[in-house]
């Protein structure tokens, strides 16, 4: 069975042509990644404004 899955195999005339592919696959994954740690640090910035403002909303209720 392995004897007619190599004879079956196509040649590579350049193997070098794929490496094209693996730097893109390596850039995409790169710009998702920095695409959700932007999000991420958007999403922790905006949680810590609402914490802030309950914050002075719960000393402004127990000044009065």
């Amino acid at each position: 069975m392995i004897y007619l899955t190599i004879l079956l195999q196509t040649p590579i005339d350049d193997a070098n042509k794929f490496n094209g592919y693996l730097l893109l696959g390596y850039g995409v994954m790169w710009l998702i990644g920095m695409a959700y740690m932007l999000y991420l640090y958007s999403r922790q910035r905006n949680i810590r404004e609402d914490v802030r403002v309950l914050q002075t909303l719960l000393e402004n209720e127990n000044d009065m």
